[in-house]
This record gives C-alpha cells, sequence and structure tokens, in this order.
C-alpha cells in the first residue's frame, strides 16, 4: 500500500497554521472548515487532497500502510468537530483548546515524526489481537 508523505505534511501544515490563526483572530468558521477539510477524507471529493493538487504541490509516494494515518486524520476530524460544537455553543475556551490540541499534535508529527493518531491504531490493533487471539 502507499501513502503520500506530501499530503501528509500539507494537512498537517495547514493545521499548524490555521488553527492558531483561528484561535487568535477569534474565527470559529476557520475551525469548522478545517473539520470540514479533514472529514472529507473518507468521501470521494477529499477536500484536503484537492487543495494540494490546486495548490500543485507534487505527490511524494511511499510504501507504507495508510491505516494508522486515516485514523489520526479520523481522530484530528473528531477533535476538531467537537471543538466547532463548542465555538458554535459559545464553549470558546474549550473550543480553541481542542483545536489547538489538535494543532500541537500536528505540530509535534510535522517537525519530529511522530503521529500520535498512528501510535494509538497500532496500539489499539496489538491489544485487540491479544484479545481476539488473531
Amino acid at each position: 500500500m502507499r501513502t503520500d508523505r506530501n499530503q501528509l505534511r500539507f494537512n498537517q501544515a495547514l493545521l499548524v497554521v490555521f488553527l492558531p490563526l483561528a484561535a487568535l483572530m477569534d474565527w470559529p468558521w476557520l475551525v469548522f472548515l478545517l473539520f470540514l477539510l479533514m472529514a472529507s477524507q473518507h468521501t470521494p471529493w477529499d477536500l484536503m487532497v484537492a487543495l494540494k493538487r490546486l495548490l500543485r504541490v507534487p505527490p511524494t509516494p511511499v510504501e507504507e500502510d495508510p491505516r494508522p494515518h486515516r485514523f489520526a486524520r479520523s481522530l484530528g476530524a473528531v477533535f476538531l468537530g467537537l471543538a466547532s460544537l463548542a465555538l458554535l455553543l459559545g464553549l470558546k475556551g474549550l473550543g480553541y483548546g481542542l483545536a489547538l490540541l489538535v494543532a500541537l499534535l500536528a505540530c509535534i508529527n510535522l517537525a519530529f515524526g511522530f503521529c500520535l493518531g498512528c501510535f494509538l491504531y497500532l496500539h489499539l490493533r496489538y491489544a485487540r489481537a491479544l484479545i481476539t487471539g488473531r
């Protein structure tokens, strides 16, 4: 299976730049927009992939299982969805706190190559294998 490393870095860079900007400028619509971009990954119209192509960022495919990365992106989308909901309800501290947590984890991944979502995915699979015997 193949994974586009530039797509992963592009996604992380978007989050690292725009989520703190959203918090700084008090733009909840930007948090929601980034949620929509991340949540679109399981549709035929993956908006982050389309945006990367529009900006002509070249692909860098590597032989790697994409499932941990998809899980991590889904987890990020869940947190941004919760952040958007909190912001909609007027809970700015919680909303921007969740959004900035996603930005921090994306920054760690971008800078150091450690993906917490991938780590969780692999450990959950390992635990499942221990429990089920598969």
